[in-house]
C-alpha cells in the first residue's frame, strides 16, 4: 500500500512529509552513501519509510538529514518542518 504522506517521528514529534519529498531526500542521501555512512544509513531509513509509511529518526539520521537539506538548499513544504524539528532535537 502506498502512503501519500510519510510520517517521520523525531523524538516523539511526528511530521508528515509528502512521499515525493521523502523519495528525493532518500535519493540525495544515497548519492552520498559512498563517502558517508550516516548518509547511507539515512537513505536506508527513508527507503524503509517509503515502504511502510513511517519511520523513527535517530540522532545520526537527523544530522545526515540536515546535511542533505543544506546541501540541496531545500526548505520547502514538509522539508521546512522536518528540518526545524531536526534542529530542535539536535540542540537538546
Amino acid at each position: 500500500m502506498r502512503h501519500p504522506e510519510i510520517r517521520l517521528d523525531i523524538f516523539g514529534d511526528i511530521v508528515g512529509v509528502r512521499r515525493e519529498i521523502v523519495g528525493e531526500l532518500r535519493t540525495a542521501a544515497a548519492a552520498q552513501a559512498g563517502v558517508s555512512s550516516r548518509h547511507r544509513d539515512l537513505s536506508l531509513v527513508l527507503d524503509r519509510a517509503l515502504e511502510t509509511g513511517g519511520a523513527v529518526l535517530a540522532l545520526p539520521d537527523l544530522r545526515a538529514l540536515l546535511a542533505v537539506v543544506e546541501e540541496r538548499g531545500d526548505e520547502r513544504g514538509g522539508v521546512e518542518d522536518l528540518a526545524r524539528l531536526a534542529r530542535r532535537a539536535l540542540s537538546r
